[in-house]
């Protein structure tokens, strides 16, 4: 494992959601496990979210996360509620289009909560010119029932696979 460090701090901040949502909202009720319905309700808030992404619109956030979103972007500071989940996207916007879909998610729903683990591939093309980069992408969505019974986004945790150094030159040989 190359970031042991990442995994603790992704298990403590799902326990720790986990834990403030129990103490906050009531025990779940029977049959509030995984349902198809749920399960297929929060794959569609995952579609939504990456279709979102392509179109570059950040005021679109608001359709697929909380109020009090967090977001925890690889190598970058959390990033805490909506207006500051907008603010981010747009910085990110400005700098890149995207593109991407999801390529697996396993959702287990408990009551009024859900986490979905995914892996997906999101292709970031430089607005400033470059290469297309395509990155392949894991993490957990950590969902929350909404009162109307839609699911939305609480907390999303992401990083891409490690790649392959690149093959080092040999030293040059002197003359």
């Amino acid at each position: 494992m190359r970031h042991p460090a990442r995994c603790i701090v992704v298990v403590l901040a799902v326990a720790t959601l986990q834990a403030c949502a129990s103490e906050a909202e009531p025990p779940a009720q029977p049959g509030q496990a995984n349902t198809e319905q749920d399960v297929a309700a929060i794959n569609a808030v995952q579609d939504r979210e990456i279709a979102m992404a392509a179109t570059s619109s950040a005021d679109s956030l608001a359709t697929v996360v909380t109020s009090d979103a967090e977001l925890m972007p690889p190598d970058e500071p959390a990033v805490h509620g909506l207006d500051a989940v907008k603010k981010w996207a747009e910085a990110m916007f400005a700098q890149a289009s995207l593109s991407g879909r999801y390529t697996s998610s396993d959702v287990t729903v408990s009551g009024d909560l859900a986490v979905a683990r995914y892996t997906g591939e999101l292709t970031v093309t430089p607005k400033a010119g470059g290469a297309p980069v395509t990155e392949l992408i894991r993490g957990i969505h950590v969902m929350k029932r909404q009162p109307d019974g839609s699911w939305k986004i609480a907390q999303d945790v992401w990083n891409s696979e490690a790649r392959a150094p690149a093959p080092s030159l040999p030293p040059a040989k002197s003359k």
